[in-house]
């Protein structure tokens, strides 16, 4: 297997079961939770947190652990984030039992957004080796 399939591999199974879960699997099948809390919009954040963390994870590892900052945003923070959009999209047009909905699109941005500036810390904070 070539390394950039391996690298690949965890995000884009990440991203497979987001699909199913958000776009094929019905919500009258989901469970009942307690009330007060957006639990939904926690599991877009988390999702997307996911996401985003194995593929800024993956990139950096791919990279030898000195990535180029912008391409690394792209593809672990722009994608995910246009990712989370189009799954919105297909479920207010194309899966009639789902409903796109703006705010579980800003709970994937957001998710996305906290694993990128999480990565960026650590980053930030990671001996440099001479």
């Amino acid at each position: 297997m070539r390394p950039i399939f391996r690298h690949l591999l965890v995000p884009f199974i990440i991203a497979l079961l987001i699909f199913v879960g958000t776009c094929l699997i019905r919500s009258v099948n989901m469970p009942e939770m307690p009330q007060g809390i957006p639990w939904d919009k926690v599991a877009h954040f988390g999702m997307f947190f996911l996401l985003s963390a194995v593929s800024l994870y993956d990139y950096y590892l791919y990279h030898q652990r000195a990535p180029e900052l912008m391409p690394w945003i792209f593809w672990g923070f722009v994608m995910p984030v246009l990712y989370g959009g189009v799954i919105e999209l297909l479920q207010s047009k194309v899966f009639i039992y789902r409903s796109g909905e703006l705010l579980d699109f800003v709970a994937d941005a957001l998710g996305s957004l906290c694993a990128l500036i999480l990565a960026l810390i650590i980053l930030k904070r990671k001996p440099r080796t001479p």
